[in-house]
């Protein structure tokens, strides 16, 4: 139980905070309140240097993705590859040669990169907001439109998800030994964080086996611990009091960014736009504005002590901070449409000119930065830092687990680029673009706009299926749909309770290569993208780093397909584009 996993603290500590996507969100108010500037201010500079180094991150990314972009635009007679993709596999292999020379190179990472890394992976989905508005430049309300858009996307995430599942399963059964009804100690490879300590003692390994065994909504900790306020024990416990100053000052310090683009947006965006008709500034920092808000909101939801688990889960699944924010930009783009008098359509192109940070260095900036550049140029710069989530993973990538998941990964993509667009045509969905956008049904746009730009499909609509396939997966995840299927469909090694005491020592050393936890986390990288992997990590899955690395590999390897011309022109041949 989470109440089990909380350590008391002192009386006179400070208030809780938990890590949130959006930063670090108050969850109590400090009983001692001389004692909490001096902890807020370091943990504030702390923050402030881990966004500086993530910007440092994102500048270097571009730097290396516009002298990629560069060489291959000198040998345009070979095959095209996305600069982006090129730049983290470059990230990944410089990281792992520096690793064998330098035996501090581990350290170093998760010193000073991994929080940087991690906060710009946290906010890379930005760039999927501007993608998943365009979809207001299609035609979607006519029945006979959406409809086989629909049923094509029921049937391939069903048939997607089944598959991906059903394939990792006896594949990761065939590179394990069965023994007595559960998964031999001896399949723990090297690299698995169980060690001989661990081993000895069950109880300092995480409770988690699979990805369906966390997702008992009454346990739904989000993998953070919860403050002692907030446990069973201690509901009943007084509060103290704050003044309200202490709790403002609490909450600038606690969201510095969030309270900095309000103020720029309204100081700085909204005069320009208003005194010299500049659409830019204003659209940039309130895309920003709203992005931080919406993951503010959201991280309260989830963190809420006044909500119950099922409805934390709920409402922070339907409070989707690419969807919102996607939302709330359209109705500010019709607000600003109907002031000026000009179409939805003009203020679209306002947003959109297909020109991220690296292709803007090649060009001298000759064409002007928009919001969706700049979203863009964080979501290629999230990309490259993918580079080091790979080093990070190494040691599962280089296991028998990595190859199952990269061999099921390589298998979906094939199928979902060869036959994808053939059953969506098949299905009536039309024009080609729409249908050659199943050819990257579940990948994340990060990695999925390459394969697009190559197949000329379209964006919006493959933005709008990963979204809402994410959300789909979260809230299911969640809500306990995964337990329940493996309860009554998979039920592999199960064991009575009146033998579990005999066999703890056994089923406590069932590690990361369990194949019901390789296979869930396959099946959730490969459909449910980052939002799904970001659920995990939240719940404290041991499928996370399968579900990372099913959803790179899947994105990966549909790249590597697309650029394969025989395979592409069957494709396009076959939708009649």
């Amino acid at each position: 139980m989470a109440s089990q996993a909380t350590v008391p603290t002192p009386l006179a500590s400070t208030s809780t905070v938990m890590d949130t996507d959006s930063g670090r969100l108050l969850v109590s108010p400090p009983q001692n309140s001389e004692t909490a500037p001096p902890r807020r201010y370091q943990e504030l500079l702390s923050r402030v240097m881990d966004g500086g180094i993530a910007v440092g991150i994102a500048v270097v990314a571009q730097l290396l993705m516009a002298g990629i972009q560069g060489v291959l635009n000198v040998n345009s007679n070979k095959v095209e590859f996305p600069p982006s993709v090129v730049a983290m596999a470059a990230i990944f292999g410089l990281f792992c040669a520096c690793g064998c020379i330098f035996p501090g190179a581990e350290d170093f990472y998760r010193n000073h990169l991994k929080r940087p890394a991690d906060l710009l992976n946290r906010h890379m989905s930005i760039g999927f907001t501007i993608p998943f508005l365009m979809i207001c430049k299609g035609s979607l309300t006519d029945v006979w439109v959406i409809g086989p858009i629909i049923g094509c996307f029921v049937l391939t995430g069903l048939f997607n998800t089944v598959l991906s599942y059903v394939l990792a399963l006896p594949l990761q059964c065939l590179m394990v030994r069965w023994d007595s009804g559960s998964w031999s100690s001896s399949d723990i490879e090297k690299g698995s964080p169980t060690t001989e300590k661990e081993r000895q003692n069950p109880k300092l390994r995480s409770p988690v086996k699979s990805v369906c065994d966390s997702m008992d909504t009454e346990d739904f900790s989000l993998g953070v611990t919860p403050p002692e306020s907030m446990t069973p024990d201690s509901k009943a416990s007084p509060t103290h009091p704050v003044s309200f100053s202490t709790s403002a000052k609490l909450w600038c310090l606690a969201n510095p960014m969030l309270l900095l683009m309000w103020t720029l947006t309204l100081t700085i965006g909204l005069p320009l736009r208003v005194c010299l008709a500049l659409d830019t500034p204003l659209s940039t920092l309130l895309l920003f504005a709203l992005w931080l808000s919406t993951l503010a909101i959201q991280s309260s939801l989830k963190t809420s002590p006044y909500l119950r688990p099922f409805a934390r889960t709920l409402l922070s699944g339907l409070f989707n901070a690419v969807l919102w924010t996607s939302l709330t930009m359209a109705a500010y783009l019709l607000l600003d449409g109907h002031l000026s008098s000009r179409p939805l359509q003009a203020m679209l192109t306002t947003l959109e000119s297909h020109n991220p940070f690296s292709s803007a260095l090649l060009n001298s900036f000759s064409v002007p930065l928009t919001a969706g550049d700049v979203a863009l140029s964080i979501l290629n710069a999230g990309l490259v830092s993918w580079g080091l989530k790979l080093y990070e993973y190494r040691l599962q990538l280089l296991s028998r687990a990595g190859l199952t998941v990269f061999t099921v990964s390589s298998l979906i993509a094939l199928g979902n680029v060869s036959c994808g667009p053939l059953l969506a045509h098949t299905m009536g969905v039309a024009p080609q673009g729409r249908a050659l956008a199943f050819a990257a049904r579940s990948v994340t746009l990060a990695l999925g706009n390459p394969v697009l730009d190559t197949l000329s499909a379209d964006k919006s609509l493959n933005a709008a299926m990963v979204v809402i396939s994410g959300i789909v997966y979260q809230m299911s995840l969640g809500l306990g749909v995964g337990r329940f299927l493996e309860k009554h469909l998979v039920n592999i090694g199960g064991r009575d309770d009146h033998t579990k005491d005999t066999t703890t020592t056994t089923t406590t050393t069932k590690g990361e290569n369990d194949p019901r936890t390789v296979a869930a986390g396959v099946a959730v990288g490969i459909n449910a993208a980052a939002m799904g992997t970001a659920y995990l990590y939240e719940t404290k899955s041991e499928a996370a780093p399968y579900s990372a690395l099913s959803m790179m590999a899947l994105g990966i390897m549909t790249v590597v397909f697309s650029t394969i011309g025989p395979l592409v022109s069957w494709v396009l041949g076959s939708v009649g584009a």
